[in-house]
């Protein structure tokens, strides 16, 4: 992640668009609110596409940032939060429901499972 510069996001989305049309590639760049984002799955060459943003973005002098994201099952999710989630994709939740559920966090409860 790091903040937008639009001469670096256009040169990341045409660099990404060349590399598909002819190696696949697990990746994607888009932007959001004054930051672009760029995902990656674990392989070698998606991940050191990602690098690569990353460096040119710290050599531009924008703040950037790397984070690392890892596969959980569903079972690992707090109850309530599972219970609410499928609720919520059969149709809405109540006010309250969602106040509950922006007061919860999830990442103790997956480190425990861990």
């Amino acid at each position: 992640m790091f903040e937008y510069n639009r001469d670096l996001y256009n040169d990341l989305v045409s660099k990404l668009k060349r590399v598909r049309r002819r190696i696949p590639i697990h990746a994607d760049v888009f932007r959001r609110k004054g930051e672009v984002y760029v995902i990656a799955l674990d392989d070698g060459f998606s991940t050191a596409f990602l690098l690569s943003a990353l460096l040119k973005a710290r050599e531009k002098g924008l703040r950037a940032s790397l984070m690392y994201a890892r596969y959980i099952d569903e079972s690992w999710l707090p109850e309530e939060v599972r219970r609410l989630g499928e609720k919520w994709a059969r149709g809405k939740l109540s006010y309250e429901e969602v106040e509950r559920l922006k007061e919860m966090t999830i990442t103790e409860h997956v480190f425990g499972k861990w």
